[in-house]
Protein backbone atom coordinates (compact mmCIF):
# COMPACT_ATOMS: atom_id res chain seq x y z
CA UNK A 1 0.00 0.00 0.00
CA UNK A 2 1.34 3.44 -0.90
CA UNK A 3 1.49 6.43 1.38
CA UNK A 4 0.00 8.82 -1.17
CA UNK A 5 -2.13 11.76 -0.21
CA UNK A 6 -5.55 12.28 -1.80
CA UNK A 7 -5.59 14.47 -4.91
CA UNK A 8 -6.46 18.09 -4.20
CA UNK A 9 -8.27 18.75 -7.45
CA UNK A 10 -11.53 18.34 -5.63
CA UNK A 11 -10.96 21.44 -3.54
CA UNK A 12 -8.63 23.61 -5.62
CA UNK A 13 -11.47 24.91 -7.79
CA UNK A 14 -13.91 25.33 -4.91
CA UNK A 15 -14.36 28.18 -2.49
CA UNK A 16 -16.26 26.06 -0.03
CA UNK A 17 -16.23 22.51 1.20
CA UNK A 18 -18.60 19.91 -0.25
CA UNK A 19 -20.52 19.90 3.02
CA UNK A 20 -20.92 23.68 2.82
CA UNK A 21 -22.17 23.52 -0.77
CA UNK A 22 -24.48 20.59 -0.22
CA UNK A 23 -25.81 21.91 3.08
CA UNK A 24 -27.93 19.41 4.98
CA UNK A 25 -28.74 17.41 1.85
CA UNK A 26 -27.49 13.81 1.81
CA UNK A 27 -25.22 12.47 -0.89
CA UNK A 28 -27.15 11.71 -4.07
CA UNK A 29 -24.71 9.18 -5.47
CA UNK A 30 -21.61 7.25 -4.53
CA UNK A 31 -19.42 9.85 -6.25
CA UNK A 32 -20.69 12.46 -3.79
CA UNK A 33 -19.63 10.27 -0.88
CA UNK A 34 -16.19 9.86 -2.42
CA UNK A 35 -15.88 13.61 -2.92
CA UNK A 36 -16.76 14.27 0.73
CA UNK A 37 -14.14 11.74 1.83
CA UNK A 38 -11.42 13.29 -0.35
CA UNK A 39 -12.20 16.78 0.93
CA UNK A 40 -12.04 15.70 4.57
CA UNK A 41 -8.81 13.76 4.06
CA UNK A 42 -7.23 16.86 2.54
CA UNK A 43 -8.02 18.78 5.73
CA UNK A 44 -6.54 16.27 8.19
CA UNK A 45 -5.89 12.62 8.78
CA UNK A 46 -8.59 10.17 9.80
CA UNK A 47 -8.70 6.60 10.94
CA UNK A 48 -10.94 4.29 8.94
CA UNK A 49 -13.53 4.22 11.71
CA UNK A 50 -13.68 8.00 12.14
CA UNK A 51 -13.93 8.66 8.41
CA UNK A 52 -16.68 6.06 8.14
CA UNK A 53 -18.57 7.83 10.92
CA UNK A 54 -18.34 11.14 9.06
CA UNK A 55 -19.52 9.60 5.80
CA UNK A 56 -22.55 8.02 7.41
CA UNK A 57 -23.70 11.52 8.30
CA UNK A 58 -23.98 12.22 4.59
CA UNK A 59 -25.66 9.01 3.53
CA UNK A 60 -27.50 6.08 5.02
CA UNK A 61 -26.36 3.90 2.11
CA UNK A 62 -23.79 1.66 3.81
CA UNK A 63 -22.89 0.06 0.47
CA UNK A 64 -21.74 3.42 -0.89
CA UNK A 65 -19.73 4.08 2.26
CA UNK A 66 -18.07 0.65 2.06
CA UNK A 67 -17.24 1.19 -1.62
CA UNK A 68 -15.63 4.56 -0.91
CA UNK A 69 -13.67 3.26 2.10
CA UNK A 70 -12.39 0.26 0.14
CA UNK A 71 -11.40 2.46 -2.79
CA UNK A 72 -9.49 4.85 -0.55
CA UNK A 73 -7.70 1.93 1.09
CA UNK A 74 -6.74 0.46 -2.29
CA UNK A 75 -5.40 3.81 -3.50
CA UNK A 76 -3.43 4.31 -0.30
CA UNK A 77 -5.25 7.53 0.54
CA UNK A 78 -6.53 5.95 3.76
CA UNK A 79 -4.40 3.87 6.11
CA UNK A 80 -4.77 3.22 9.83
CA UNK A 81 -1.12 2.24 10.01
CA UNK A 82 0.04 5.52 8.51
CA UNK A 83 -2.51 7.50 10.51
CA UNK A 84 -1.31 5.92 13.79
CA UNK A 85 2.33 6.72 13.01
CA UNK A 86 1.52 10.33 12.17
CA UNK A 87 -0.67 10.68 15.23
CA UNK A 88 2.00 9.30 17.57
CA UNK A 89 4.86 11.31 16.07
CA UNK A 90 2.92 14.57 16.36
CA UNK A 91 1.85 14.01 19.97
CA UNK A 92 4.59 11.98 21.66
CA UNK A 93 5.99 15.09 23.37
CA UNK A 94 2.62 15.73 25.00
CA UNK A 95 1.44 12.22 25.85
CA UNK A 96 3.09 8.99 26.90
CA UNK A 97 2.68 5.64 25.10
CA UNK A 98 -0.19 4.43 27.28
CA UNK A 99 -2.29 7.54 26.66
CA UNK A 100 -1.50 7.57 22.94
CA UNK A 101 -2.51 3.92 22.68
CA UNK A 102 -5.80 4.60 24.44
CA UNK A 103 -6.59 7.56 22.19
CA UNK A 104 -5.90 5.50 19.06
CA UNK A 105 -8.04 2.61 20.34
CA UNK A 106 -10.95 5.02 20.69
CA UNK A 107 -10.51 5.83 17.00
CA UNK A 108 -10.77 2.18 16.01
CA UNK A 109 -7.09 1.60 15.22
CA UNK A 110 -5.99 -2.02 15.64
CA UNK A 111 -3.55 -3.06 18.36
CA UNK A 112 -1.06 -4.16 15.73
CA UNK A 113 -1.04 -0.70 14.10
CA UNK A 114 -0.83 0.95 17.52
CA UNK A 115 2.14 -1.20 18.56
CA UNK A 116 3.90 -0.43 15.30
CA UNK A 117 3.34 3.32 15.73
CA UNK A 118 4.61 3.31 19.32
CA UNK A 119 7.85 1.71 18.14
CA UNK A 120 8.59 4.85 16.12
CA UNK A 121 8.86 7.04 19.25
CA UNK A 122 12.43 8.19 19.74
CA UNK A 123 13.83 8.08 23.28
CA UNK A 124 14.68 11.75 23.08
CA UNK A 125 10.99 12.53 22.56
CA UNK A 126 10.10 10.76 25.80
CA UNK A 127 12.83 12.67 27.58
CA UNK A 128 11.21 15.90 26.39
CA UNK A 129 7.86 14.74 27.78
CA UNK A 130 9.38 13.79 31.14
CA UNK A 131 11.30 17.07 31.43
CA UNK A 132 8.23 19.09 30.47
CA UNK A 133 6.13 17.33 33.11
CA UNK A 134 8.81 17.85 35.77
CA UNK A 135 9.09 21.54 34.93
CA UNK A 136 5.31 21.91 35.07
CA UNK A 137 4.95 20.40 38.53
CA UNK A 138 8.34 21.14 40.13
CA UNK A 139 7.78 22.82 43.48
CA UNK A 140 4.06 22.04 43.26
CA UNK A 141 3.85 18.26 43.46
CA UNK A 142 6.04 15.70 45.13
CA UNK A 143 8.53 13.58 43.23
CA UNK A 144 6.28 10.61 44.02
CA UNK A 145 3.27 12.29 42.41
CA UNK A 146 5.25 13.37 39.36
CA UNK A 147 6.61 9.86 38.95
CA UNK A 148 3.11 8.36 39.27
CA UNK A 149 1.75 10.74 36.65
CA UNK A 150 4.51 9.75 34.24
CA UNK A 151 4.02 6.03 34.89
CA UNK A 152 0.34 6.46 34.10
CA UNK A 153 1.44 7.90 30.76
CA UNK A 154 3.27 4.64 30.10
CA UNK A 155 6.83 5.85 30.68
CA UNK A 156 9.18 3.22 32.13
CA UNK A 157 10.22 3.55 35.77
CA UNK A 158 13.91 3.37 34.86
CA UNK A 159 13.67 6.27 32.43
CA UNK A 160 11.62 8.34 34.88
CA UNK A 161 14.17 7.85 37.66
CA UNK A 162 17.08 8.73 35.39
CA UNK A 163 15.60 12.01 34.18
CA UNK A 164 14.20 12.96 37.58
CA UNK A 165 17.58 12.43 39.22
CA UNK A 166 19.01 14.92 36.74
CA UNK A 167 16.18 17.45 36.93
CA UNK A 168 14.80 17.44 40.48
CA UNK A 169 17.21 19.10 42.89
CA UNK A 170 17.16 20.30 46.48
CA UNK A 171 15.64 23.60 45.41
CA UNK A 172 12.57 21.75 44.10
CA UNK A 173 12.20 19.91 47.40
CA UNK A 174 12.54 23.11 49.41
CA UNK A 175 9.88 24.84 47.32
CA UNK A 176 7.52 21.91 47.71
CA UNK A 177 8.20 21.61 51.44
CA UNK A 178 7.43 25.29 52.00
CA UNK A 179 4.25 24.98 49.92
CA UNK A 180 3.07 21.98 51.95
CA UNK A 181 3.86 23.66 55.27
CA UNK A 182 1.92 26.77 54.25
CA UNK A 183 -1.02 24.62 53.16
CA UNK A 184 -1.26 22.42 56.26
CA UNK A 185 0.28 24.40 59.11
CA UNK A 186 -2.97 26.01 60.27
CA UNK A 187 -4.57 22.69 61.15
CA UNK A 188 -1.59 20.44 61.74
CA UNK A 189 1.16 20.26 64.33
CA UNK A 190 4.88 19.98 63.68
CA UNK A 191 4.89 16.20 64.08
CA UNK A 192 2.19 15.84 61.45
CA UNK A 193 3.89 18.29 59.10
CA UNK A 194 7.13 16.33 59.20
CA UNK A 195 5.24 13.09 58.53
CA UNK A 196 3.43 14.78 55.65
CA UNK A 197 6.69 15.97 54.11
CA UNK A 198 8.21 12.51 54.37
CA UNK A 199 5.14 10.90 52.83
CA UNK A 200 5.46 13.28 49.86
CA UNK A 201 9.01 12.07 49.23
CA UNK A 202 10.78 15.12 50.68
CA UNK A 203 14.30 14.18 51.78
CA UNK A 204 15.42 14.58 55.38
CA UNK A 205 18.03 17.09 54.19
CA UNK A 206 15.32 19.32 52.74
CA UNK A 207 13.10 18.91 55.82
CA UNK A 208 15.96 19.89 58.13
CA UNK A 209 16.85 22.87 55.98
CA UNK A 210 13.33 24.24 55.66
CA UNK A 211 12.78 23.94 59.42
CA UNK A 212 16.26 25.10 60.45
CA UNK A 213 15.47 28.79 60.82
CA UNK A 214 12.36 28.35 62.92
CA UNK A 215 12.25 29.08 66.63
CA UNK A 216 11.54 25.73 68.28
CA UNK A 217 10.03 27.20 71.44
CA UNK A 218 7.80 29.54 69.51
CA UNK A 219 6.73 26.72 67.19
CA UNK A 220 5.94 24.47 70.15
CA UNK A 221 3.80 27.19 71.70
CA UNK A 222 1.96 27.71 68.43
CA UNK A 223 1.30 23.99 68.07
CA UNK A 224 -0.03 23.78 71.62
CA UNK A 225 -2.44 26.64 71.01
CA UNK A 226 -3.55 25.19 67.68
CA UNK A 227 -4.23 21.86 69.38
CA UNK A 228 -6.15 23.63 72.14
CA UNK A 229 -8.26 25.60 69.66
CA UNK A 230 -9.08 22.44 67.75
CA UNK A 231 -10.01 20.57 70.93
CA UNK A 232 -12.22 23.43 72.16
CA UNK A 233 -14.01 23.48 68.85
CA UNK A 234 -14.71 19.75 68.89
CA UNK A 235 -15.51 19.29 72.59
CA UNK A 236 -17.90 21.91 73.98
CA UNK A 237 -18.14 20.28 77.42
CA UNK A 238 -15.38 19.45 79.92
CA UNK A 239 -13.55 16.19 79.28
CA UNK A 240 -13.34 14.31 82.55
CA UNK A 241 -13.81 10.67 81.64
CA UNK A 242 -10.60 8.71 80.98
CA UNK A 243 -12.04 7.08 77.85
CA UNK A 244 -13.04 10.48 76.47
CA UNK A 245 -9.57 11.89 77.20
CA UNK A 246 -8.10 8.93 75.32
CA UNK A 247 -10.37 9.65 72.33
CA UNK A 248 -9.50 13.35 72.44
CA UNK A 249 -5.77 12.56 72.51
CA UNK A 250 -6.13 10.19 69.57
CA UNK A 251 -8.09 12.86 67.69
CA UNK A 252 -5.28 15.40 68.09
CA UNK A 253 -2.53 12.90 67.24
CA UNK A 254 -4.36 12.04 64.01
CA UNK A 255 -4.34 15.74 63.22
CA UNK A 256 -0.55 15.76 63.44
CA UNK A 257 0.00 16.99 66.98
CA UNK A 258 2.44 15.40 69.41
CA UNK A 259 1.36 13.76 72.67
CA UNK A 260 2.86 16.75 74.48
CA UNK A 261 0.65 19.10 72.45
CA UNK A 262 -2.38 16.91 73.18
CA UNK A 263 -1.66 16.86 76.91
CA UNK A 264 -1.35 20.66 76.95
CA UNK A 265 -4.67 20.99 75.14
CA UNK A 266 -6.39 18.63 77.61
CA UNK A 267 -4.94 20.49 80.59
CA UNK A 268 -6.23 23.83 79.31
CA UNK A 269 -9.44 22.65 77.64
CA UNK A 270 -12.17 25.33 77.92
CA UNK A 271 -10.04 27.46 80.27
CA UNK A 272 -10.60 30.62 78.24
CA UNK A 273 -14.21 29.95 77.33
Amino acid sequence: MTSEQPPKKYINNRKHSPSQQAGPKPAQKVEDVYEYAIWWLNQRGYSVMKLREKLTRKTTNTEWVNQVINRLLELGYLSDRRYAETYVNSRCRSYGPAVLAQKLKLQGVSQADIDNALKTIDESEQEVLITRTINKYAGKKSANDIGLRLRQEGISQAKIQTIMAQSLDLEHELQLAERLITKHSKKMGRTGLIQKLRSEGISQEAIDQVLANEDCEQQQSEDQHKALAMLNKKYKAPITDFAEKKKATAFLVRKGFSFADANYALDHHLDDI
